[in-house]
């Protein structure tokens, strides 16, 4: 995982992060995780709110390298961490990457956000308060 510069991350995030490499077996040198201070996006659609963090992907020399933001006007920013890290997970498993941000779906945030919530539980069970 290359963390961007100048940045600082919450309570234990480095370690859940490390944490979530690990059980999904991910390349850390191909993941940059940020936590932002910029202002988020709003939500697409006709839901009122914002995006509390998104996950970007792009190719360099033949390779893919993927962007998790976190914002700080996250509630909870290990939560969105691993809601983020899920989806890269099941795109991942898909092999489909070619995603526009788009207004929410419903059945498939609450699919990641219950993954999301099991591997926050998992790595709290860890030890990990």
């Amino acid at each position: 995982m290359t963390r961007v510069k100048g940045t600082e991350y919450p309570y234990q995030f480095a370690d859940f992060l490390d944490f979530l490499c690990e059980k999904y077996h991910m390349d850390r040198s191909r993941l940059f995780v940020e936590y932002s201070s910029r202002q988020p996006p709003p939500l697409k659609g006709t839901r009122a709110g914002y995006y509390e963090g998104l996950l970007s992907y792009r190719e360099k020399n033949g390779h893919s390298e993927f962007l998790i933001t976190v914002f700080k006007a996250s509630r909870e920013p290990l939560l969105t961490l691993a809601h983020e890290f899920a989806h890269l997970v099941k795109n991942l498993k898909s092999g489909s990457f070619d995603k526009h941000l788009g207004p929410p779906d419903d059945t498939a945030e609450r699919t990641v956000d219950n993954q999301a919530i099991d591997d926050l539980a998992e790595f709290r069970e860890l030890g990990h308060p």
